[in-house]
């Protein structure tokens, strides 16, 4: 669930886990300004942080992000890393952001996923991706949608859906089209879930919304035209967390180096079961 935080809504179930996922609004201002960018480094306390990001062209190109990876990539219309020292910017006015991580290994990403990416089952390619880089499990992938437009304001063409109708089944499509009169419309988000289930992704783990770019306090390119601006997606580490599991583990290095072996192990699985309740 989206939390409102004025200038920019946080995912309230990544927060738990010591993530954040945030995505401005369009009160706070326009992403593509250098000045406005700038502006939510400040609020966001992200500005010690390697920002990563990319020249957005509708593709299904994603980059993991190691050590050797320049922090600006052409091309590039998603971003995977376990790196705890950067952050995962992406632009939107419409399109749909993916938001991904592993509660397992700690690896996430964020995904731009327009309706040619979705075509393109570029949310489906991350999960690969972490699967191949990371040695994810399925089973332990949270996956949770930001905001983009909603059906009801996303009229497309006959073509646009007889595209779809070419390559996906015919049960999928009665899911995520509308047809009402003689216009069609398309729920993005909708159409995403359903391919995160059929890879395996567990419903449970699988967070929406009912929020909406084009109706609510957004960005919005079909509403707006070419004098729209851009909503920002980011994704990162939360430092307050990672300070504070750091510094049990400090405690717990020196209770070990006191008091012996077996201590230790009772209090590392203390920490274990802490961690756990505060995820939850």
């Amino acid at each position: 669930m989206f939390i409102d935080k004025e200038f920019y809504y946080e995912l309230d179930e990544f927060s738990k886990l010591g993530l954040k996922a945030i995505y401005t609004t369009k009160s706070f201002g326009d992403v593509k300004k250098e000045e406005d960018r700038n502006r939510i480094n400040s609020i966001l306390n992200i500005e010690d942080k390697k920002i990563y990001s990319g020249f957005q062209t509708h593709s299904s190109n994603i980059v993991v992000i190691d050590k050797e990876t320049t922090t600006y990539s052409e091309g590039t219309d998603g971003f995977i890393t376990k790196r705890d020292d950067v952050v995962i910017f992406t632009k939107y006015a419409d399109c749909l952001p993916i938001y991904i991580y592993d509660s397992e290994t700690g690896a996430f990403g964020c995904i731009h996923s327009g309706w040619v990416g979705s075509f393109e089952n570029i949310g489906s390619k991350a999960i690969e991706m972490m699967i191949k880089e990371f040695n994810s499990e399925v089973k332990n992938i949270i996956v949770a949608f930001g905001i983009g437009i909603s059906l009801e304001n996303y009229e497309v063409s006959e073509d646009f859906y007889l595209k779809f109708k070419r390559k996906f089944n015919e049960k999928l499509l009665e899911k995520v089209f509308l047809k009402k009169e003689s216009k069609y419309y398309f729920d993005n988000q909708k159409f995403n879930y359903n391919l995160m289930k059929e890879i395996g992704i567990q419903e449970k783990n699988i967070i929406t919304n009912n929020l909406c770019t084009y109706r609510d306090n957004f960005h919005s390119y079909r509403r707006e035209k070419e004098d729209s601006g851009r909503n920002g997606a980011y994704i990162f580490v939360d430092k307050n967390r990672k300070k504070w599991y750091n510094n049990l583990l400090i405690k717990c290095t020196l209770i070990i180096s006191k008091q012996g072996a077996l201590r230790g192990c009772l209090v590392l699985r203390s920490v274990e079961e802490i961690t756990k309740i505060r995820r939850n």
